[in-house]
């Protein structure tokens, strides 16, 4: 088995607004509690199965205080979770594009963002990713 570290950098960061609007214009949804996810299969040169982005909505949280902790909480728990996507993924497979999408109406715990992260690593693994 690989050796993954827990790190979430560049490469792993979605930054293309392109991506970003297809996969929500013709991405597939998924949601888990207080979290939406928007994904769609893709492909870019990182050596990585996922790109992640995430987001809260401003109408929901005013203060940036608070819609920064979320994306943190989110960031985070992803980089503890994403090891279990990477078992038996290699460089030239194919890969996705995430878009974690913030729902709930107060500041969640660690714990309730990382249970519903899981959860939704649960379902991508068993949706297998097509080649484009």
């Amino acid at each position: 088995m690989r050796q993954s570290r827990n790190t979430f950098g560049k490469n792993e960061r979605l930054k293309s607004v392109i991506v970003i609007d297809r996969a929500f214009a013709q991405g597939a949804k998924l949601k888990a509690m207080s979290i939406l996810v928007r994904y769609t299969d893709s492909s870019f040169d990182a050596p990585f199965p996922y790109q992640v982005a995430t987001t809260v909505s401003k109408r929901r949280f005013k203060r940036a205080v608070d819609r920064n902790r979320i994306k943190r909480l989110l960031r985070e728990a992803w980089r503890l979770e994403k090891h279990r996507l990477l078992v038996g993924w290699s460089v030239g497979d194919p890969q996705r594009a995430l878009v974690f999408i913030y729902i709930g109406k107060e500041i969640p715990t660690f714990e309730a963002c990382q249970n519903n992260i899981r959860k939704i690593i649960d379902v991508l693994i068993e949706k297998p990713i097509e080649k484009l």
